[in-house]
C-alpha cells in the first residue's frame, strides 16, 4: 500500500460512512455547514487531495486515476472496511466516476453533484466562441500556473474575497487554516495540473467499461439560473442556453451509468448545490439509507 499523508476529518457517528470528494480548488471547510445536518445519520469523511491544504505534495501526476488510488489508500489506512457512499462535486465527481470503476465492490451508493462529465469535451464542440474563450482549459491552466508563482501576500490579496467569506462561519483555528489553504502556491500548481490532465482522465474513465450497478443520484443545477449567471459574465444569451442544454444532457447521461441511477434537478441553484440547496443534497443522501 502506498504511504499517504493526507489531511482528513471524520465527523459524525452515523451508521453509514459518507466520503466527500471536493471540487477543483475547493476546501473541505466549505462542507462544514451541510455536514452539521448529516452527522446524525452518517459518519462523514472529508479530506484534501495531495497538494491541497496540509496534505502532502503530489508525488505522481494529478490524474483522476492517481487521485482514486490515493483516496483508497487513505480509507484503508483509517480503517474504513464497510461499503460506503461516495459523493463528489464538480471535478470531484469526475474523480468519483473513476473511483467507482476501479473499486466498485467498495461502494454502497454514489452521489454526483453537478459533476464534470467524462464526456466534458462535448461542451467545447458547441458554436459558443465567447463561452469557450472564458472556460478554455488552457486558460485555467495558465492562470493557476501564474498564481503558483506569486508570494503568500500576493495570493492573500488575490483570494481576499474567498477567504473573507469564511469569517464568522468557522473557528479562529480553522480560519487560519483557510488562509493557509488559499495562500498556498502549491494549491494553484496542483489545480493547474488537475485541469491539464482532464483529457487523460476522460479517456481513461471511458476505457474501463463497467460502472457499478448500485444506487446513483445525479443532482444537476437549475439551467435557467445558470444561464442568468453566465450572462452576467458577458456571455451571449444564445451561447449560455446552448451550453446549459448540453450540460444538462451530460448530467442525464451520467444518471444512466447505473440501472439504479436517477436525476434530481436542484431548482434555484447554480453550481454550488451543497451551499445553495443543501436540503436537496441531504434528502437525496437520506434516500440511500432509508
Amino acid at each position: 500500500m502506498i504511504e499517504m499523508d493526507l489531511e482528513y476529518k471524520i465527523l459524525g457517528k452515523g451508521k453509514t460512512v459518507l466520503v466527500i470528494e471536493t471540487g477543483i480548488g475547493g476546501s473541505f471547510y466549505d462542507w462544514y455547514s451541510i455536514v452539521e445536518d448529516l452527522k446524525e445519520d452518517f459518519t462523514v469523511v472529508l479530506y484534501h487531495r495531495c497538494g491541497y491544504g496540509k496534505s502532502q505534495t503530489p508525488k505522481t501526476p494529478r490524474t483522476t486515476k492517481n487521485i482514486a488510488e490515493e483516496l483508497n489508500c487513505l480509507l484503508e489506512s483509517i480503517g474504513i472496511k464497510e461499503r460506503f457512499i461516495l459523493m463528489g462535486h464538480s471535478f470531484g465527481g469526475l474523480c468519483v466516476q473513476h473511483y467507482a470503476k476501479m473499486y466498485p465492490y467498495k461502494l454502497k451508493g454514489i452521489v454526483l453533484l453537478d459533476s464534470t462529465s467524462f464526456n466534458y469535451k462535448q461542451l467545447y464542440m458547441l458554436h459558443t466562441p465567447v463561452m469557450n474563450s472564458l472556460i478554455e482549459i488552457d486558460k485555467m491552466v495558465e492562470s493557476n500556473i501564474d498564481s503558483s508563482k506569486k508570494s503568500k501576500e500576493e495570493l492573500r490579496q488575490q483570494n481576499r474575497s474567498i477567504i473573507s467569506a469564511y469569517e464568522n462561519l468557522i473557528s479562529d483555528e480553522d480560519m487560519k487554516a483557510v488562509e493557509e489553504f488559499f495562500t498556498s502556491a502549491m494549491l494553484h500548481k496542483t489545480i493547474a495540473e488537475e485541469f491539464e490532465n482532464w483529457h487523460i482522465d476522460s479517456n481513461e474513465i471511458r476505457s474501463i467499461p463497467e460502472f457499478p450497478n448500485i444506487p446513483l443520484i445525479v443532482i444537476a443545477r437549475d439551467n435557467k439560473v445558470a444561464e442568468k449567471e453566465w450572462i452576467k459574465y458577458n456571455i451571449l444569451e444564445k451561447e449560455a442556453i446552448l451550453y446549459e442544454d448540453q450540460w444538462r444532457k451530460l448530467q442525464i447521461e451520467l444518471s444512466r451509468l447505473s440501472e439504479q441511477g436517477r436525476l434530481v434537478i436542484a431548482e434555484n441553484s447554480e453550481h454550488e448545490i451543497y451551499l445553495e440547496r443543501p436540503d436537496i443534497v441531504i434528502n437525496s443522501l437520506k434516500t440511500l439509507i432509508s
